[in-house]
């Protein structure tokens, strides 16, 4: 009787269906863990980071534990903390691996190149950095379509426009919708002399996205470059409809009038830009300006 009663219970553990066990020590990791995005989300800071450091000494493969602990710290702007907490999450992410992660790293290095005082080299060295974590985030999810973007600005920031013209391709290809690819495509053709071809990208993502004032910001743009002033206006207008108190569309709205010219409408307009510059460059508001001083000289 003992070896039958034996046999079946053999026989029914093969075909009981198996679960992945967690061990205590992740279990009780995920408590803390938890309890400090709760503290997070209450603004603690202290008491969060209290937590999450205890979910990592509970248990110190806990990839998703570092991961919110980085985030923790980027919302506090301790990137130097960030970045160590985010490779933490990369080296315990285990197989497959998440594109995420390295996402992650990838914008606090970012961050870290924006840092007052950080010399131009040590910005592309940054950047570098941020363009390497950038693809090791899409060879694990090649459809992360902010990593090209991301991949697209930094090669323009470096002057390699040829990379960041791929880059930003790709963003577009596998998320047409997403319009800051199709922005910062079309403003780097402008600002490289190409606004002809800016217009083509340009007037593709509107069609895309006809509510994105940076679009239309940068249609005006390519128009005024390309000696279509009224054109520039239009679009500035609709730019300004979406976005009234956007300095950019404000500054080339006012500019385009000049170019009329439409003296009045540009100094009013040039006026108002002046009123919300805030931390446009110091060119710019000199260009305005000028331009205002020449709007009320003799016609």
């Amino acid at each position: 009787m003992r070896r039958t009663l034996t046999a079946a219970l053999l026989a029914a553990a093969v075909l009981l269906p198996a679960c992945n066990l967690t061990s205590q020590a992740r279990v009780e990791s995920i408590k803390r863990m938890n309890e400090g995005i709760q503290q997070l989300n209450k603004n603690n800071m202290s008491a969060a980071e209290k937590a999450m450091q205890e979910a990592i000494k509970t248990d110190p493969t806990h990839a998703e534990a570092y991961l919110n602990l980085g985030k923790m710290y980027r919302k506090q702007q301790k990137w130097v903390d960030a970045e160590k907490a985010f490779r933490g999450a990369i080296e315990n992410m285990g197989e497959p691996g998440h594109g995420e992660f390295w996402f992650e790293l990838g914008s606090v290095q970012v961050a870290q190149s924006a840092e007052v005082g950080t010399s131009r080299a040590e910005q592309e060295t940054k950047w570098r950095d941020a363009i390497a974590s950038f693809d090791e985030a899409i060879k694990l999810k090649p459809t992360l379509y902010k990593a090209h973007y991301q991949v697209g600005v930094l090669y323009e920031k470096l002057d390699e426009p040829e990379q960041a013209d791929v880059a930003y391709r790709e963003c577009i290809k596998i998320n047409g919708t997403y319009s800051p690819c199709f922005v910062s495509l079309g403003n780097m053709y402008i600002d490289y002399g190409f606004s002809a071809v800016a217009m083509a990208v340009l007037d593709t993502g509107t069609k895309v996205n006809e509510t994105d004032a940076d679009m239309w910001n940068g249609m005006g743009r390519a128009l005024l470059n390309l000696n279509k002033p009224k054109e520039a206006v239009d679009a500035y207008k609709k730019a300004r409809r979406i976005d009234p108190d956007k300095p950019d569309v404000l500054f080339g709205l006012g500019m385009a009038y000049a170019e009329i010219p439409m003296r009045k409408e540009a100094e009013e307009t040039l006026d108002e830009f002046l009123s919300k510059a805030g931390q446009s460059p110091e060119h710019i508001k000199k260009a305005a300006q000028d331009t205002i001083m020449r709007m009320q000289g003799p016609i």
